[in-house]
């Protein structure tokens, strides 16, 4: 290496390390990262696709400093979002420092009291530790983290994009806020990501109030990898369709409608084919599709009298059994194909994996954009499959135009052209506040409103949240003996906050719903979200095969079960809201107007393509965005999903009920004449619409955790905040008036 390769300011321990690996070089952001964190002055982002060396970048530099300039206490603070990863980078971690006296210590659930005792008794060294589990520290040990982060220096966040625009990363960051004002200096923040399309808003989110602190770290486009990919389509065949080309309700069930549509056309034989004999990860989008395919890949194996390579991987499935196919992944020595939902996203490091499936369009291009960079880490080839199957042509109006399809082929285009989703930057996450302002109370005993809000507001990264807002929030947690004002005028936890703050789920900012245990012959094999649905199931699949309930225990919330070796449907799995992104929708739009064929798409995608473009165009949707059809009007905004929420609200005030059908509206029995009467009293009234007004007979706008504390009040402002654009809508409005005389 040339003697001016900025490898040679690293701590020689950290030289001998490379050498001991192998490596002839370090790559460039590895080269690029030496500088700044030695100087450690700047905070910095370090993007780059998956395996890409960002752990080596960010920590043979700040274990250099740490070894150059020695303090007592904890000198780096890890944070990852998954347990799994803290166990893997803790094993690397080992590696890099073997020899040198540095505590290396993970901590999460499921490390033992000794390890935690050992710090702290004596902080020092690097911990590696989850946002629940910081929360726990800052909580119950306060003295302790003043005391062991006092020279604390780095705060490594890995897979920051997964904490970018949500709430746990509104949690993390305040956290980081807190420790800062504990110790009263500042901490370097180092954040490892995968690659984006606008750093300006990165860098706000990792500190929040100096964007101009942080500075970003690429690598060289020479080192980008190549990338295969290839669109399938499906046509799918419903048995059971009536007359009308409608489902007929009374002969199908719609439990088993699913399983019946994933087994009925090629494409579980087209996997099977395609994935045999390899490494791969299939990702779907719930965890009932993940069983679904999972068990119809297993009986095909069982019917040729082969090897079984397909296994289910997702949250409900026990350690064991998901740390089974982990293991199989990771050493590779048998061909090994994980069905899975998003707990394959991130975390385990795979060396090799061949092929990366998708069924369906995730909801983000950034997810999809994750999920290929599991692939061709050893060759710099990876390789996309996506699945998309449509329903006959005239079954409904999605169908029709294949919508689904569309959406595939916007995001495959974008994620192509390098655009990924930009953060969430509009978000109260009023809910993540509550927890915060418990949190910090809790630990400090008693604080002052001015105190609260300067510390989590003004200066923290709740700065959306104005002093009335947040005065609006600590009146509803008052009415709730959640906090109470002590006789000085300072704010201390009620009875009822009490009981929440020592409540085990409380360190998570996200819901945590109760689940039950199921459990054969005395071995557990998943747990699921308990809901009534569930009570009155007999038989459901998990990890693959088929189980009949034979008893439910209530109070220990245990479901005891026995093998079925029979079709039964899957658990049923909780919804999400889906926030695809209008540039998703305005690629669909541009991709209906075109004429050329895609050489990603297969003979059935292309004939789905070309068949959606010719009723796009017999629709007149190429110049018009409110169509009739028979049913009533569809609208088509082509935007994001706050538009469609929003749209679907307005319409509430005038007694419409509308419904989101992929990226449209669908409003049933209604002319275009008392449409465009409707529109125009929306629009008159729009200036006199309270947020009651709209959310007055809409229930769903307890979405997280902490709003069940809150005033109604509250909750509204909160949910048309982060999950609507009113002022967008009625834009909209007015621009189709004139479509509806």
């Amino acid at each position: 290496m040339n003697q001016d390769n900025p490898f040679y300011l690293l701590h020689q321990s950290m030289q001998r390390f490379v050498v001991r690996k192998g490596w002839h070089d370090l790559n460039s952001i590895q080269k690029k990262s030496i500088v700044p964190i030695l100087e450690h002055k700047l905070d910095c982002v370090i993007s780059a696709a998956t395996a890409s060396g960002k752990t080596e970048a960010a920590f043979l530099p700040a274990l250099s400093y740490i070894l150059n300039n020695k303090k007592d206490g904890i000198r780096i603070l890890y944070i990852s979002p998954l347990k799994a990863l803290i166990n893997d980078q803790y094993r690397r971690l080992l590696d890099m420092c073997n020899g040198l006296e540095l505590a290396i210590t993970p901590w999460h659930g499921d490390i033992s009291h000794y390890k935690k005792n050992q710090q702290f008794t004596d902080p020092k060294g690097v911990i590696l530790v989850t946002p629940e589990s910081l929360e726990s520290i800052l909580i119950n040990h306060t003295k302790f983290a003043t005391r062991a982060f006092a020279a604390l220096d780095y705060v490594i966040i890995d897979e920051f994009h997964a904490f970018i625009s949500g709430e746990r990363g509104a949690q993390l960051m305040s956290q980081i806020h807190r420790i800062e004002n504990l110790i009263g200096h500042t901490i370097v923040r180092i954040a490892l990501s995968a690659t984006f399309s606008n750093f300006k808003d990165v860098a706000a989110k990792v500190r929040p109030h100096h964007p101009s602190q942080v500075l970003h770290i690429e690598p060289d486009n020479d080192e980008a990898s190549s990338l295969a990919i290839k669109i399938y389509g499906y046509d799918r065949k419903v048995q059971e369709i009536n007359q009308n080309n409608e489902i007929d309700l009374e002969k199908t069930d719609l439990k088993t409608l699913e399983k019946d549509l994933q087994s009925s056309f090629n494409m579980s034989s087209d996997i099977f084919r395609l994935m045999r004999g390899q490494v791969n990860l299939v990702f779907t989008n719930s965890r009932s599709e993940c069983e679904v395919l999972a068990s119809i890949l297993t009986k095909m194996s069982e019917d040729r009298h082969v090897p079984n390579e397909f296994f289910p991987h997702h949250g409900s499935l026990a350690k064991d059994l998901r740390e089974d196919v982990e293991d199989r992944l990771i050493k590779g020595q048998f061909p090994t194909t994980a069905i899975c939902t998003s707990t394959l996203e991130l975390g385990i490091d795979i060396s090799e994996v061949n092929t990366i499936g998708q069924i369906g369009a995730p909801f983000t291009v950034a997810s999809l954009r994750q999920r290929i960079g599991r692939s061709g880490r050893r060759d710099g080839k990876a390789t996309l499959r996506m699945f998309e199957a449509e329903m006959p042509s005239d079954f409904n109006l999605s169908s029709a135009i294949c919508e689904k399809t569309i959406t595939s082929m916007a995001m495959v285009e974008l994620l192509l052209n390098r655009w990924y989703e930009p953060p969430n930057t509009k978000s109260l996450y009023a809910s993540t506040l509550v927890q915060q302002t418990l949190s910090v109370i809790s630990s400090l005993e008693h604080v002052t409103a001015k105190g609260l809000y300067q510390l989590l507001c003004k200066t923290g990264p709740f700065y959306q949240i104005n002093p009335k807002l947040f005065g609006m929030i600590l009146k509803s947690l008052g009415k709730r003996d959640i906090i109470m004002q002590l006789g000085d005028g300072s704010l201390t936890l009620g009875l009822e906050g009490e009981k929440v703050v020592s409540d085990w789920g409380f360190y998570a900012a996200f819901n945590t719903v109760p689940e039950f245990r199921i459990v054969n012959n005395g071995k557990t094999i998943g747990t699921t979200p308990f809901t009534g649905l569930i009570s009155s199931m007999n038989y459901f699949l998990l990890a693959g095969r088929g189980w009949e309930i034979e008893d439910i225990d209530y109070v220990r919330k245990v479901i005891q079960v026995r093998r079925y070796d029979h079709n039964c449907d899957p658990l049923p799995s909780i919804s999400c809201e889906n926030p695809m992104h209008e540039k998703i929708r305005e690629k669909m739009h541009e991709i209906y107007l075109r004429d050329d064929l895609p050489a990603y798409l297969n003979k059935v995608a292309k004939v789905h393509l070309q068949h959606a473009r010719q009723n796009f165009l017999n629709l007149g949707l190429d110049k018009k965005r409110v169509i009739e059809t028979n049913k009533g009007i569809a609208i088509f905004p082509w935007s994001n999903n706050d538009i469609l929420r929003s749209l679907r609200l307005l319409f509430h005030t005038e007694h419409i009920r509308a419904e989101i059908i992929e990226s449209h509206l669908e409003i049933e029995y209604i002319s275009k004449e008392s449409l465009g009467i409707a529109i125009v009293a929306i629009l008159n009234k729009a200036k006199d619409y309270s947020p009651h007004d709209l959310l007055s007979n809409y229930r769903n706008i307890e979405l997280e955790k902490f709003t069940a504390y809150l005033d109604n009040e509250v909750k509204e402002i909160n949910y048309l905040h982060d999950q609507c654009d009113i002022e967008g809508a009625l834009k909209f409005l007015k621009s189709i008036i004139k479509e509806l005389k």
